[in-house]
């Protein structure tokens, strides 16, 4: 038989032990929000709740695995940014962001793909990560704004939309559901179009690049914005060519063009057919660069 002081001091035990259990499990609840560690090369990861960005975006809770897919090698070393969630694909995949550097400066945002079997961008945006920015350069970096396709490896989302045509600018009406172009059935009728489109007009950046491939070439353009893309050229070697063969309505680069701050610009990239971690450290370099020439005083 056991005796009544033995009896409490179990009592005593077991009550301790469930309260450590609660305050446990309390911590790590706490502990699991939409911030993902800088310390990780992962480019997409999850997390079961969402918070929102200054000021607000919520997202669904629905996670499915991570794509891995890109077609150069991610840089090794050491990164900086936390990646931020502020959206989720049809699929459930986070949308990330990743901000650092001077957040009283200029504001560039860099997007690494669009299209789902167009990543080379992806490698930049690490670069980018893991570079030195100057003084007066703030960067919003996304690593994809359509992971669901960097894992089918197709140029739409898992909707079938071609998401370069889904922006609320000079949208039409574009093909049926299947074919490359199809635009969707209104203007960012896409949840990753709507994530862009609340992120932009919070950031209103100053600068926005977008990554495609592979008719290496970049689109002319008039006035500063013509200048920095050709400054852009000269530091990576692309030549400034038009960009013909498809029907260019609702493109985020377009979209992009009506939020930026005042002064600002946004164009697409086209980057080749392939691209090596030195040249994707060339982009990098390239983007600071030019932020640098143009938009710090």
């Amino acid at each position: 038989m056991i005796s009544s002081g033995k009896r409490a001091g179990r009592l005593v035990l077991l009550y301790v032990s469930v309260l450590v259990v609660l305050v446990l499990a309390i911590a790590a609840s706490s502990s699991d929000r939409a911030v993902i560690s800088p310390n990780t090369t992962t480019l997409f990861s999850k997390s079961e709740n969402t918070t929102s960005l200054p000021p607000s975006t919520t997202a669904g809770s629905t996670t499915s695995q991570p794509p891995t897919t890109t077609s150069t090698t991610i840089p090794s070393g050491p990164i900086a940014g936390e990646q931020i969630l502020f959206g989720r694909s049809v699929n459930g995949e986070p949308l990330v962001y990743i901000r650092r550097g001077d957040s009283k400066g200029a504001r560039i945002l860099v997007i690494g793909s669009i299209h789902g079997d167009e990543d080379d961008g992806i490698p930049i945006v690490d670069h980018l990560r893991r570079i030195e920015i100057p003084e007066g350069i703030e960067l919003w970096l996304i690593p994809s704004l359509n992971p669901d396709g960097n894992v089918a490896q197709t140029r739409q989302n898992a909707n079938g939309v071609d998401l370069n045509r889904n922006f609320p600018i000079n949208w039409a009406p574009l093909e049926e559901l299947g074919h490359w172009q199809y635009a969707g059935p209104s203007p960012a009728s896409e949840p990753e179009t709507q994530a862009m489109v609340k992120l932009g007009e919070e950031i209103k950046p100053h600068l926005v690049l977008w990554y495609h491939q592979d008719y290496f070439r970049i689109s002319p353009g008039s006035g500063v914005g013509g200048r920095i893309r050709q400054d852009y050229g000269d530091l990576t070697g692309l030549p400034i060519l038009l960009v013909t063969g498809g029907t260019y309505t609702g493109t985020a680069s377009q979209w992009s063009r009506t939020i930026t701050a005042q002064d600002g610009t946004g164009f697409t990239i086209e980057l080749g057919p392939t691209l090596s971690d030195s040249e994707a450290l060339t982009h990098a370099q390239a983007v600071v660069a030019v932020a640098e020439k143009y938009f710090v005083d």
